[in-house]
């Protein structure tokens, strides 16, 4: 196996993924150094804070969100050749944090070959849906805010109402990232852990049991468990919840200055597919209570 020395170092080179042979570009023990480097522990819940915290994750932080052991984990970042398993490149990619760009580039480095694509749709590509066309629908809708996910909770389509809302959906967005994921989302979303929370994990569940080989919502699944706490230990309540259709629910939004506003969530699926979702938020009267289900 080749070798290259690096600040005094030497590191094995991993098969690059050069269509060629050719070793090319950094070795995968600096590239998987800088990206433990550059994630901040106290950003991620699932970590257990000590006064020791700094930046940076260390071999231990990374195996822990990845589940698997650190003797694993260390034999992977020092570029030792094995067959790694998707399942398992896709585990420390998710605790990394990595961009699809950088996920390839781990699977290039330790086993030689790009991960397979995925796509929501992989168990029914028969099925698939006239982009243009569902994005005159939700078009159509307005006023009313509309959007449409795939089986993976990717915003595929939405309209300028819903943007106007929830600004995050411009930009390629997960629904189900934001909600567990970012912040806000606990602000924006009135009585966040009853009311969304706990339903879209049932959701998640109940996808995750009718499409078991789906890549997309396995590695959704795991990046939230990991990157929530809260998400966690909810998950152990085993709910399962099929839609919210027709559920009532509540949202405190900038955009409407902070006050709250009460919607009613209609979900339809198109008939030639179940993997995508088109979805309006009705508003309607507060009915001056908790928000019913």
């Amino acid at each position: 196996m080749a070798q290259i020395t690096k600040a005094g170092l030497t590191f094995p080179i991993m098969n690059s993924g050069n269509r060629h042979g050719e070793v090319s570009g950094e070795p995968l023990p600096i590239l998987m150094r800088y990206w433990r480097a550059r994630r901040n522990p106290r950003d991620i819940p699932a970590l257990p804070q000590t006064v020791r915290r700094a930046t940076g994750l260390t071999q231990q932080d990374v195996a822990y969100l990845a589940g698997v052991s650190v003797r694993w984990y260390r034999q992977l970042e020092n570029g030792v050749a094995a067959d790694y398993s998707a399942d398992l490149l896709d585990r420390v990619a998710t605790a990394l944090d990595l961009s699809p760009a950088e996920r390839a580039t781990l699977y290039l480095r330790a086993v030689g070959r790009p991960p397979t694509p995925y796509s929501p749709l992989q168990e029914d590509t028969a099925e698939c849906w006239d982009q243009d066309l569902l994005q005159l629908f939700v078009d159509n809708q307005e006023p009313m805010p509309s959007y449409a996910t795939d089986l993976s909770w990717n915003v595929v389509a939405h309209n300028l109402t819903l943007r106007r809302w929830f600004p995050w959906a411009a930009h390629g967005a997960n629904l189900m990232r934001w909600v567990f994921l970012e912040p806000e989302a606990r602000q924006h979303l009135v009585n966040w852990e009853s009311d969304w929370a706990r339903p879209f994990l049932g959701q998640l569940r109940y996808e995750r049991a009718h499409h078991p080989a789906n890549a997309a919502l396995a590695q959704l699944e795991r990046a939230i468990l990991a990157g929530s706490q809260d998400a966690r230990e909810l998950w152990h309540r085993r709910e399962v919840v099929e839609h919210s259709h027709g559920a009532v629910r509540r949202l405190r939004l900038p955009y409407h200055q902070g006050q709250e506003v009460t919607v009613r969530m209609v979900t339809v699926r198109p008939l030639r597919t179940v993997a995508l979702c088109v979805n309006l938020l009705v508003e309607c009267a507060n009915p001056g209570g908790p928000s019913a289900s």
